[in-house]
């Protein structure tokens, strides 16, 4: 059956990604560790690769296609990109650019920038990739109280392509 066929290659293509996943929540701390949940271990086991039953296997991609069924290729592609460039996330962090004052300050800047550069195309370009990376980057700043909460923050990015995950490297 078509349908079944394609499940699994949804799984298998989440399963291949946990790993980055994984390293993308620690990494970025986005949730804190006394509020992980069942589902965050299940994926710890998984990427540990420890030897577990079964049982524990299927709990876990059933967990996994729950989870993360809101994502696309897209989606899991930007986690590992943003894993491997974790240093324009932090640069991103570090200058506070997501709170309500840092995003009235990059508002401004934005604008600011737009009209000085309306005419350079270079510098536009250099622009429109702040702009696009910025976008790219708040589900990895913000921080979340579950695995659901990231993913659902990770999934209302709709409007992007492969491509635009170049302007983060």
């Amino acid at each position: 059956d078509i349908e079944q066929v394609c499940k699994w290659l949804k799984i298998y293509q989440y399963y291949c990604h946990i790993n980055s996943i994984v390293d993308c929540i620690r990494q970025f701390d986005i949730i804190p560790i006394d509020h992980e949940d069942e589902s965050i271990g299940h994926l710890k086991r998984l990427s540990s690769n420890e030897n577990i039953s079964l049982r524990e296997i299927s709990q876990a991609y059933k967990i996994l296609l729950e989870q993360f069924t809101t994502l696309g290729s897209e989606h899991l592609h930007l986690i590992k990109i943003s894993v491997e460039c974790s240093a324009v996330v932090n640069m991103m962090k570090k200058a506070d650019l997501y709170s309500p004052q840092g995003q009235h300050r990059f508002q401004e800047l934005r604008d600011n920038l737009t009209t000085q550069f309306q005419f350079q195309e270079r510098n536009s370009m250099i622009l429109n990739s702040l702009i696009i990376t910025y976008v790219l980057c708040e589900p990895f700043i913000t921080k979340a109280k579950t695995l659901e909460e990231f993913v659902g923050r990770l999934s209302q990015l709709r409007s992007f392509e492969e491509s635009s995950l170049k302007h983060m490297r």
